[in-house]
């Protein structure tokens, strides 16, 4: 069975999009570590809700009990360390983290993140959303923050480059 761990960003925002279930086009179980499940239901709210929902179904709590891989992880909030260990202590080798400085220390400890906008990308590209613009620019009236570089790119690889 494919799994991923996941972050409380890429949950949330997925979540108020409605669009919760993306979380599953790379893996049929998603583990959220106990800690990322703290920083979600620190704000109840419709994402809070939604997570609520699909917990113990294929969404996941899961807890991190090799503390020792956590303490390593210093430059993160405690979220994504939880995350990197979990994914470190199961052999996970999957991770969604939207945060630049996690993902670039994911690929440096051999896993392979993906993060919201990476998600809707493979959606996009597997017909599950009609335009990847509609949904990028929801994304960021979110509060959800997007380079513009990326917001380009991403339009570009599904083919919606036209529409800048």
């Amino acid at each position: 069975m494919r799994r991923c761990v996941v972050d409380a960003a890429p949950i949330i925002f997925l979540a108020k999009l409605g669009h919760l279930e993306f979380l599953r086009l790379n893996a049929e179980e998603v583990l959220v570590p106990t800690e990322v499940l703290k920083e979600i239901a620190a704000k109840q709210d419709e994402a809070t809700e939604e997570v609520s929902k699909r917990l113990g179904d294929w969404l996941k709590n899961c807890e991190v009990v090799r503390s020792d891989l956590m303490r390593f992880l210093i430059d993160m909030d405690e979220g994504e360390r939880a995350v990197l260990a979990q994914a470190l202590q199961e052999g996970i080798d999957s991770v969604v983290l939207d945060d630049m400085e996690a993902r670039r220390i994911a690929r440096r400890l051999g896993l392979k993140p993906i993060g919201t906008v990476g998600l809707l990308i493979v959606a996009r590209q597997r017909g599950l959303i009609g335009s990847l613009k509609t949904e990028l620019d929801r994304l960021k009236a979110l509060g959800f923050w997007l380079s513009e570089e990326l917001y380009c790119e991403a339009l570009k690889a599904v083919g919606e480059g036209d529409l800048l």
